[in-house]
């Protein structure tokens, strides 16, 4: 475990730690199952069906996060962070354009903007 340890910190892999915690803690977020259990807002829906004409990007589903204050969520509030569920999420040009977008759309940095392939019917 030391070893690993020491390995990331010689790879200089904070940024990218960070961001995966990040992940981590924005797909607990989500909520689960799929389908109609988890309405989205209309800014979801709006970021999601601009995103979804991304070429490439296929179908497209957005979650957006908004910082809490004291023990209030207020999403009066600007973002602070996005997940992003993309048909053609595996192609990493796809990810660069939907990453963009959503820095344009939402404001957020690219840090903020976490984007995911989307399960393949079937599976």
């Amino acid at each position: 475990m030391k070893d690993w340890l020491k390995r990331l910190r010689e790879m200089k892999a904070a940024p990218w730690i960070g961001l995966l915690c990040a992940c981590i803690c924005a797909c607990l977020l989500l909520p689960s199952g799929g389908g109609a259990g988890g309405a989205m807002t209309q800014e979801e829906q709006r970021v999601s069906a601009t995103l979804s004409r991304i070429a490439g990007a296929g179908e497209t589903r957005v979650s957006i996060f908004y910082a809490a204050k004291g023990d209030l969520l207020s999403a009066g509030n600007a973002p602070s962070g996005a997940v992003i569920v993309s048909a053609g999420a595996r192609d990493v040009r796809v990810q660069l354009a939907l990453c963009r977008a959503a820095q344009a759309l939402l404001g957020l940095p690219d840090g903020a903007i976490a984007i995911f392939p989307m399960e393949e019917a079937g599976q």
